[in-house]
């Protein structure tokens, strides 16, 4: 809330100002995660998990927020995701149910966010 940010950054405009700028800068980075994971799953995940779960492929066997649609590779599918890719989502969920939409500790957030889209861009580049 912003009375919770009020105690730090005053009160009033200054608190809301801040909570609505680093909600849009995260909500931004999380989607462009999103799509770098999603194109993972459409050029480099195995053609099995693609042709069955199209751009879920990335996902754990219970999706997040981010793939509606039906579940994920099974528990034994998560085996031909990449490391990589599986450290890229674990990141980019922590962010996302972190609760505050990264205002909470925003350079901590955007470390995992910049860290999940080099992962994944790694893995796009091989």
């Amino acid at each position: 809330t912003y009375e919770s940010c009020a105690g730090c950054h005053g009160s009033g405009a200054n608190a809301e100002g801040l909570v609505v700028f680093a909600s849009r800068v995260f909500s931004n980075r999380i989607q462009q995660v999103k799509r770098a994971l999603d194109s993972w799953a459409a050029t480099k995940a195995p053609p099995g998990l693609y042709a069955t779960y199209g751009a879920r492929a990335w996902e754990y066997t219970t999706p997040g927020d981010l793939s509606p649609g039906g579940p994920g590779p099974s528990s034994t599918e998560q085996g031909l995701i990449a490391d990589n890719i599986k450290k890229a989502r674990f990141n980019l969920y922590l962010v996302l149910y972190d609760g505050s939409f990264g205002t909470h500790n925003g350079p901590h957030a955007m470390t995992l966010l910049d860290s999940a889209e080099n992962w994944v861009q790694e893995e796009l580049n091989r």
